[in-house]
């Protein structure tokens, strides 16, 4: 678990919390809202950390106190954590949190209530949270993470301190995978590239398949451009066997075609994420005219943002593979 003093890309929020901390300034209840990703639940237990720790410094957890501990292995009395069962958040959930709100707290510290997916909840269970954020109870702490804020009533939006998490800029990404986890630069700025600005997403492209996943995703697009629509249909029915499946194949063709607009337009292989695939990428880019490219990476894009929506993954795959199916030959 970080502290608060080692989240990158969000100095602003980072700041404006240590600031509550130390200045004794905390509200009932905030808000951390921005993509899937970007560091809102890192961020937030951090913030937990420094809300429930007995010896804060300048704002920021202390690290060595026994609060910090418990928070750290998640068994603090005082800590709940609370998310959807199943598709949503129920009224019976947050009616089981409602009646610990009214009850002390075990080690007299703060007591904090952190709810992700807070977009999940029925409109029910939206409306009985809020008579609570109305009326908070003294050193309660509701902590609320959404990627879909709209979808919150307006009534509880108004109630929490709202914090927008932005994606975290690449050359960002890339200082910080190189001077804190040893990357090499060629490394580091693909998987910053593909991570989408999320630190947590490009560490977890080092493990497992990736490397076998991205190359089987290369081929792909190359494969796509000459395909068929029965072809197209099918390759989507097998990439969509997930979610988390799919997203990781969007973002690499993302890159990819997004380094082919680079070559058809700069012709400079300089800024390219895939560099050990330019000249690869130089044949292709030959193929593609550069509207068709605009297009091809602007569907991506509108079929990630689907999925992370909840579409339903195999049909928005099938239709951005019947646009990229014959794409070379399209204009």
């Amino acid at each position: 678990m970080r502290f608060l003093r080692e989240i990158i890309g969000h100095e602003q929020i980072v700041t404006a919390l240590t600031n509550a901390v130390a200045g004794e300034r905390v509200a009932h209840a905030y808000l951390f809202t921005g993509p899937e990703g970007v560091g809102k639940e890192t961020t937030a237990l951090a913030f937990v950390r420094a809300l429930m720790c007995s010896r804060p410094v300048r704002g920021d957890a202390c690290g060595k106190c026994r609060e910090c501990r418990q928070v750290e292995s998640r068994n603090h009395p005082d800590l709940n954590l609370l998310q959807p069962s199943g598709a949503s958040i129920k009224i019976d959930q947050i009616r089981s949190v409602l009646r610990l709100v009214s009850y002390k707290s075990y080690q007299g510290g703060r007591k904090v209530y952190l709810i992700r997916q807070a977009e999940s909840m029925t409109a029910e269970a939206a409306n009985c949270l809020l008579m609570t954020l109305e009326e908070p109870p003294e050193d309660t702490v509701f902590i609320l993470l959404s990627s879909r804020p709209r979808a919150l009533l307006p009534t509880v939006l108004s109630r929490c301190q709202q914090y927008y998490f932005k994606k975290i800029p690449v050359a960002g990404l890339i200082d910080n995978l190189v001077s804190r986890h040893g990357f090499t630069d060629k490394d580091a700025r693909l998987y910053a590239a593909l991570s989408d600005g999320s630190l947590g997403r490009a560490l977890a492209y080092t493990a497992g398949t990736f490397q076998e996943d991205r190359k089987l995703v290369l081929e792909l697009a190359e494969a796509l451009s000459k395909a068929g629509l029965v072809e197209a249909m099918e390759t989507a029915e097998k990439i969509s066997v997930s979610k988390e499946r799919a997203l990781v194949v969007l973002e690499i063709l993302a890159c990819w075609y997004r380094d082919l607009l680079v070559l058809r337009e700069a012709g400079t292989g300089a800024v390219l994420f895939n560099r050990d695939r330019a000249e690869v990428l130089a044949g292709s880019a030959e193929r593609f005219e550069t509207g068709r490219l605009v297009a091809i990476i602007e569907g991506i894009e509108a079929t990630r943002s689907k999925i992370e929506a909840n579409a339903n993954t195999r049909l928005a795959m099938e239709a951005l593979f019947l646009q990229l199916a014959g794409s070379e030959f399209k204009e």
